[in-house]
């Protein structure tokens, strides 16, 4: 027995080359993986989050993909290309979103096609019904309260526990955070492209905290554009709380009777103060609003009113989220918009002429010219070849009508603050194709692909392949005279150039508004929740008064704009604030009309171009579109 067990490893290492044996037992590459704002998996649904990905390569040169797939997918949502000679370590940030409760993900190296490595991956979303709070702190049970409170009614609370080093450098992925709370972190030590995915993601609605006390000038440091207060070095203790004891309504101070070591500060001019004492600050920056607190937020940890403190404090307001509003609904803006002439279908009345030339031809005509020329018995071939003739016919003019080229369309809107270079783009990605064949669809690097296309009211998934020089959707069907809509966002620096002088009361709004910028701005409105002024194109430097009363109700039904362009304007107007389409949980189809922001003033208007760059089959040159901006304006 043990002669045969001997002489079969010795025919096992003889057949089986020593390279195989020792590849089984050490893999040349490893991944480690960080998924989720807090890198164990934590995410918001239908937002966008980071996957943080270190591919390290001890062995010889390769070219790989990272794949990424949950569980049930018949393909991967997502795919990175990515080069790793030999000894490389390098770090991939792979975006990632999905409409649904995933709590498994699988991630692989995949090199000619084979698994290299593989992770699999536990998820924690947070649900549409969910409030999320990103916590930055080296304290882990810093704010845990929270999870007690309802920060908005009827919703329960989620904290999410950050790291500095996970924080993208995108305000779209940090989109699924409602709050953001910062406290004992150098935020010195933050990428300029994490501060201005901070500030991003402030001035389209998030609300960010930043805690004071013996840290604040560490933690103040890389986040001071942004606060309402200028921090000073000195500290004052035994700072009394009842302020804030009143403001959470706990008359009981308890541990907090000899009071707090707060910080010196001095207000911004458009600061306020949510306390008596000056303890907590703020200021609106953009949409969102920052909040100072002059003293270390951990000292309230065991005082019984610190949730109810916070829940007072961290009033949350619904928010513009444009991508989300669609992508949570699998909602096609474009079908009831576009107006492409290839689209149209001939009128029923030029079908029917057709259809009695076609019967006349082939029937009384054909047999007349034939018994005319006393050839009646050549029927059976006139007839096949008029049918032929009606068919090629039929054929070709569909080319006349809807061309041979695909024609790209791009309905896009822009949100941007006044004052503010650039801004966020959602754009609506449309593709005609007058014959059945695939096509490659090219962006910019950092634009975000949402992994499907809208079609009616249906999320048909496609994977979407990603590198360090741009994102593709290869291989992408349409069939023949059908049309495609993929949902893509992405940050762009270009917005209209405006100054405003606008005042405001509970009544009016009123002022001059002026077009500082070198183009006409066509089709301008200015809207305030759900009342509209029109005030027509203006020109470079030319400058127009406003003046809104507040006791009208007019958007967006009196926005009666005939539009000729490619999309038909009023109607992406009802379609985006006919209803209440940003509360939370999602639209609500029977809530008020306007933008969410009902004391904001918003400048509206159009510009006749796409704005994110598209490529098919690498021709940019065959997309139009058009172009809602959406600027909020900076009002007293």
């Amino acid at each position: 027995m043990i002669r045969f067990l001997r002489l079969l490893l010795l025919v096992f290492i003889t057949l089986v080359p020593a390279g195989a044996v020792h590849a089984a037992q050490q893999n040349p590459v490893t991944l480690d993986v960080r998924a989720g704002y807090d890198g164990n998996g934590q995410y918001h649904v239908s937002h966008w989050f980071p996957v943080n990905v270190v591919v390290a390569n001890d062995g010889g040169d390769l070219r790989g993909t990272i794949e990424w797939r949950f569980p049930g997918d018949s393909e991967p949502s997502f795919h990175y290309e990515v080069d790793l000679p030999r000894g490389a370590r390098k770090q991939v940030v792979l975006p990632v979103v999905t409409n649904t409760s995933s709590r498994l993900a699988v991630l692989r190296l995949l090199v000619d096609g084979r698994p290299l490595a593989s992770n699999n991956l536990r998820l924690n979303p947070i649900e549409a019904n969910e409030i999320a709070v990103g916590v930055l702190s080296s304290d882990l049970s810093l704010l845990n309260s929270l999870t007690s409170v309802q920060l908005v009614t009827s919703y329960t609370t989620v904290v999410s526990r950050l790291s500095s080093d996970l924080l993208p450098t995108n305000a779209a992925l940090l989109e699924g955070l409602d709050v953001l709370v910062v406290h004992d972190v150098d935020t010195s030590t933050l990428s300029v492209g994490q501060r201005s995915a901070l500030d991003g993601w402030v001035r389209l609605g998030g609300t960010l905290l930043v805690s004071g006390g013996p840290d604040a000038g560490r933690v103040a440091s890389g986040v001071a554009d942004l606060l309402p207060v200028e921090v000073g070095s000195d500290l004052r203790a035994n700072m009394p709380v009842e302020s804030i004891a009143v403001l959470a309504g706990h008359a009981d101070l308890g541990s907090l009777r000899q009071g707090v070591t707060a910080n010196q500060i001095t207000r911004r001019p458009d600061a306020r103060a949510i306390d008596k004492a000056d303890l907590l600050i703020t200021h609106d920056v953009g949409a969102g609003r920052v909040i100072f607190a002059a003293f270390d937020i951990a000292a309230l940890r065991a005082w019984p009113g610190e949730a109810d403190l916070w829940s007072h404090v961290l009033t949350i307001d619904d928010r513009m989220q444009l991508a989300t509003s669609f992508r949570g609904r699998n909602e096609n803006l474009v079908r009831d918009t576009l107006q492409l002439a290839a689209l149209n279908l001939p009128s029923p009345a030029i079908l029917l002429l057709l259809i009695v030339i076609y019967i006349a031809v082939i029937g009384p005509v054909n047999f007349l010219i034939l018994r005319r020329l006393r050839r009646v018995d050549l029927a059976w071939v006139t007839t096949p070849v008029l049918v032929a003739i009606f068919l090629l016919l039929a054929y070709g003019s569909s080319f006349i009508i809807r061309g041979t080229r695909p024609q790209i369309s791009q309905l896009a809107f822009v949100q941007g603050v006044e004052g503010v270079p650039g801004g966020q783009a959602t754009a609506f990605v449309s593709i005609f194709s007058p014959q059945r064949r695939s096509y490659t669809l090219g962006f910019a690097p950092d634009a975000l692909v949402s992994p499907g296309t809208f079609e009616n009211f249906q999320f048909s998934p496609l994977p979407v392949s990603l590198s360090d020089s741009a994102a593709t959707v290869p291989n992408f069907l349409i069939d023949v005279s059908a049309l495609r809509t993929i949902l893509v966002e992405q940050s762009v620096s270009d917005l209209p150039a405006v100054q405003s002088q606008i005042s405001h009361d509970t009544q009016q709004f009123s002022g001059t508004l002026r077009n500082t910028g070198g183009e006409t701005l066509r089709n301008a409105i200015v809207v305030v929740g759900g009342v509209m002024q029109t005030l027509g194109d203006i020109g470079p430097g030319a400058s127009v008064a406003v003046n809104l009363s507040l006791n009208l109700s007019a958007f967006p039904n009196q926005f009666d704009e005939t539009s000729n362009s490619l999309f038909n304007q009023q109607r992406v107007m009802s379609s985006l604030f006919n209803f209440d389409r940003f509360t939370f949980g999602g639209p609500n189809m029977t809530g008020q009309q306007g933008l969410p922001e009902r004391d904001a003033a918003y400048l509206l208007v159009w510009r006749d171009q796409p704005v994110i760059s598209t490529t098919v089959d690498g021709d940019g040159q065959l997309q139009r579109g058009l172009t809602l901006y959406m600027i909020r304006l900076n009002s007293l």
